[in-house]
C-alpha cells in the first residue's frame, strides 16, 4: 500500500510539475511577445535625446589636434606639468546642459571664456594614492555660454601612465548618468551576484567542515571571489555615485588586486594539491612580500599602489600559470564514474573560462585600453563560480553525510546503545588515558555498580522489562555520578561503574553514594513500580601515596568492594 501511494505521490508530482512548466512558458512567451510588439525608447534614451558627442575638435595652446582619449600620448604633455585643451561651445546652447565626461589618471580644473568653472574636490591623506582615480564629472553650462571657449587645465600625475578624458558630451546630466548606470548594469549586478556568492561559500563552508578532516576549499573559493568582486566593482566606476571619494574607491581596486593570489592559492592546494609543498609557502610568501614592498612604497612617498601595480599582475600571472597547471592536472587524472568525470568537465570548463578571462584583460590594459579593465574577468568569473558550484554541490553535500555517518558511527562505538551512557569500549579507553596522567591528578576514584535480579526479571516478567529496569537503574547512576562531576559507562549487561578524577576524590565518593542511595529508595517508594531496584556498590580510590599502583589495581578493589556489598544485599534477603 505504501508501495502504491508512493508511485502515484510521484506520478502526481510529475503532472504538476509539467503542468507548472506549461503556465511559465505560456507567461514567458505572452510578456515577451508584447514587450516585443510595443518596444519603444527607453527612460536612458529619452533622458539623453538631444545629447550631442563633444570628443572630437579639441586643440592644444599652439592650435594643433588634442587626443583627449589619449592624454599621455601627446607629445606636448609632459608629466606633472600643466597642459590645457581647448574646444569652442556651440553657438545654439541651450539653458540647463552639462558638460559631460570622465577623467582618468589626471588633476584638472574646467574655465570657461578664462573663468573657473569646476574643480573637483580633492581630499587629502597619506594613504590615498597621487591620482583621483576614474571619475566622472557634470559641469553645468548656460545659455550665455554659447560660443564661448572652454579650457580643461591639467596635468597628469604618473609618467607613463594612462591619462585620458573621454564619454565627452554636451547635454542632460541626468541622462548621462541613467546611460551611464544603464550601460554598466549588467557588470555592477554581475560583481554584486560575485560578492554575495563569495559570501555564501565563506558560510557553507561552516557547516561542511565540522568533521575530523578539514577542507576550506569554500572558504578560499569565497574569500578569492569576494576579493575579485571587490576590484570589478571599483573598476565599474558606478561607486563614485554612492561615494564622492573617487580616490578612495582607486585605494579599494589596487588593495583587492593584493588579496587575490593567496586564497587562489590556498584554495588549489585544498582541492588538488600540489606535488612538491613548497608551492603553497613560496607563493604565499610572495603575495604577502609584494604587500609588505608596495605598503612602505606607498607611504615613504617613492611609489604609491597604483605605481607599482606591475608587482601585483606579476604575482596574478604566476598564479594564473598554477591555476592552468591545476586545470591540466585535473583533466587528465583518471575518475572513478561517469558522475565524478561530468563534475570534472564542467570543473575544467570554469578554470579556463577565468583564465583566459584574466589574459584577455590584462592584455587589454597593457595595450592602453581606457575602458572597464575588469569586462572579461567579471564574466569569466561568473562562469567559474557556476561550474564549481555544480561540481562541488555534490562534494560538499557528501562530506556533510559523511560526518553525520562518523558521528554516528562513533556513537555506536563509545555509547552504549541501551542506556545512551559509554560503554566498555569507552571506559577502557578513559582509564588508559587516566593511567598516564594519574600523577599529574590529585586522585582518581573507581565506583563499580551491579544491578540485582536482572536475571529474575528477564525470566519472569521478560526481556522488555530487563530493559527498563536496566534503564532506570542508569538514570540512578548517572544522576550519582553527575552530582559530583564524574563519568559512567556500562561494561556489562547488569555492570555500571563511575570514574571521578581531580580533588578530593574519596569526599566526592561519599556524596556519590549518599546520592544514588536516596535516588534508588526515592524510586522504590513510590507504589505501584512494576519491580523493586536494588544494585551493588562499592568503590576503590588512587591516589600519589600509590605511586606504584595501577588503576586498573583500584578497578579490581572496587569490583571486589562492589560485590561485598552484593552479597550482604543478598544475605537480608530483600527481592
Amino acid at each position: 500500500m505504501n508501495g502504491s501511494g508512493t508511485k502515484n505521490r510521484k506520478k502526481n508530482n510529475r503532472i504538476y510539475q509539467i503542468a507548472y512548466a506549461v503556465m511559465l512558458a505560456f507567461f514567458c512567451v505572452m510578456i515577451a511577445g508584447v514587450a516585443v510588439a510595443n518596444r519603444g525608447q527607453s527612460p536612458a534614451k529619452l533622458l539623453s535625446e538631444g545629447n550631442i558627442a563633444f570628443d572630437e575638435g579639441w586643440y592644444l595652446e599652439d592650435g594643433g589636434e588634442a587626443d583627449v582619449s589619449h592624454l599621455n600620448k601627446i607629445s606636448s604633455v609632459t608629466p606633472y606639468q600643466e597642459q590645457s585643451v581647448y574646444h569652442r561651445l556651440p553657438d545654439d546652447l541651450e539653458e540647463g546642459l552639462s558638460l559631460c565626461f570622465r577623467s582618468k589618471n589626471i588633476d584638472y580644473q574646467v574655465y570657461v571664456d578664462g573663468e573657473l568653472r569646476y574643480e573637483p574636490v580633492r581630499r587629502e591623506s597619506n594613504i590615498y594614492n597621487k591620482s583621483l582615480g576614474n571619475r566622472w564629472n557634470y559641469i553645468p553650462l548656460y545659455s550665455s555660454d554659447a560660443g564661448k571657449i572652454v579650457e580643461v587645465r591639467f596635468h597628469t600625475v604618473y609618467e607613463g601612465g594612462r591619462a585620458c578624458i573621454d564619454h565627452l558630451c554636451i547635454g542632460s546630466a541626468a541622462g548621462e548618468i541613467v546611460s551611464t548606470f544603464t550601460g554598466k548594469a549588467v557588470a555592477f549586478s554581475t560583481c554584486m551576484l560575485i560578492l554575495f556568492v563569495g559570501l555564501l561559500l565563506i558560510v557553507a563552508d561552516i557547516p561542511a567542515n565540522q568533521q575530523m578532516h578539514k577542507n576550506h576549499e569554500l572558504l578560499y573559493l569565497g574569500l578569492f571571489a569576494i576579493s575579485i568582486a571587490l576590484w570589478c566593482l571599483a573598476e565599474t566606476s558606478l561607486l563614485q555615485f554612492y561615494t564622492s571619494d573617487s580616490r578612495l574607491i582607486q585605494l579599494m581596486s589596487c588593495c583587492a588586486l593584493i588579496m587575490i593570489p593567496i586564497p587562489l592559492v590556498l584554495y588549489l592546494d585544498a582541492a588538488f594539491g600540489f606535488k612538491r609543498r613548497v608551492v603553497v609557502p613560496i607563493m604565499c610568501g610572495l603575495s604577502v612580500a609584494e604587500c609588505v614592498i608596495r605598503t612602505v612604497l606607498h607611504f615613504t612617498g617613492v611609489m604609491d599602489y597604483h605605481e607599482t601595480l606591475t608587482f601585483s599582475h606579476i604575482i596574478l600571472a604566476i598564479s594564473a600559470a598554477l591555476l592552468l597547471y591545476a586545470i591540466l592536472k585535473n583533466a587528465f587524472r583518471e575518475g572513478k564514474s561517469k558522475t565524478r568525470n561530468v563534475y570534472k568537465v564542467l570543473r575544467t570548463i570554469g578554470f579556463m573560462g577565468l583564465a583566459f578571462a584574466a589574459v584577455i584583460d590584462i592584455i587589454r590594459y597593457y595595450r592602453g585600453s581606457t575602458n572597464d579593465n575588469a569586462m572579461f574577468v567579471r564574466i569569466g568569473l561568473l562562469i567559474f563560480i557556476l561550474c564549481y558550484g555544480s561540481s562541488s554541490l555534490e562534494k560538499t553535500i557528501n562530506a556533510v553525510k559523511l560526518g553525520v555517518q562518523s558521528e554516528f558511527v562513533s556513537q555506536l562505538a563509545y555509547r552504549d546503545g541501551l542506556t545512551g551512557i559509554g560503554n566498555r569500549t569507552a571506559f577502557q579507553e578513559q582509564l588508559a588515558e587516566l593511567e598516564k596522567e594519574k600523577k599529574q591528578l590529585s586522585g582518581i576514584a573507581i565506583i563499580m555498580f551491579d544491578v540485582n535480579d536482572l536475571k529474575l526479571i528477564n525470566d519472569n516478567q521478560g526481556h522488555q522489562k530487563g530493559d527498563q529496569l536496566l534503564l532506570c537503574s542508569a538514570e540512578i547512576i548517572r544522576t550519582a555520578a553527575e552530582s559530583v562531576k564524574g563519568i559512567c559507562y556500562r561494561i556489562g549487561g547488569d555492570e555500571f561503574v563511575c570514574i571521578i578524577s581531580g580533588e578530593d576524590v574519596s569526599g566526592r565518593c561519599e556524596k556519590a553514594i549518599v546520592c544514588f542511595q536516596k535516588a534508588m529508595d526515592d524510586y522504590n517508594a513510590v507504589k505501584g513500580q512494576p519491580f523493586r531496584i536494588s544494585i551493588a556498590s562499592g568503590y576503590a580510590v588512587y591516589d600519589k601515596l600509590q605511586e606504584n599502583e595501577m588503576l586498573m589495581d583500584v578497578y579490581q578493589q572496587a569490583d571486589v568492594r562492589m560485590y561485598e556489598n552484593k552479597k550482604q544485599i543478598k544475605a537480608n534477603g530483600i527481592r
